[in-house]
């Protein structure tokens, strides 16, 4: 779902998580103070609301649980994204500096989760014996 979804109406879930924001219409400093694009907010608010993602609460505007779903999901793909490039500049600098192999091939496996960081520490200190 968080495909679907622009990075200004992830931006409007994920302060949504932390409490409710008053409704823009009603207050527009608040869209200011958060660093909202104030030019798409108010359209963010009807799609979110149309898709069930937040709800309007009088004067305020609340996450829905399908809200948190979406906004934990699009964190997770951010995460394993970022991990990914981790694994990737991890085999970039070991075909510059192949002396940290054993680092780098640690850091790969906690990077794609195959590994703790107890046993990627492990690991490397074997290595250096």
């Amino acid at each position: 779902m968080h495909s679907a979804l622009s990075p200004s109406q992830l931006q409007l879930l994920q302060h949504l998580m932390l409490a409710e924001v008053p409704h823009p219409d009603t207050d527009p400093v608040a869209v200011a103070v958060r660093d909202l694009e104030e030019a798409s907010v108010a359209d963010d608010v009807r799609t979110l609301s149309w898709m069930g993602l937040l709800e309007v609460r009088g004067e305020h505007l609340a996450i829905t649980p399908r809200g948190r779903a979406a906004h934990f999901e699009a964190e997770c793909a951010a995460l394993s994204a970022r991990l990914a490039e981790v694994s990737v500049f991890a085999d970039t600098l070991q075909q510059r500096t192949p002396s940290l192999g054993a680092e780098l091939h640690a850091l790969r496996q906690l990077a794609d989760g195959a590994w703790s960081v107890t046993e990627a520490v492990a690991y490397v200190e074997r290595c250096a014996r």
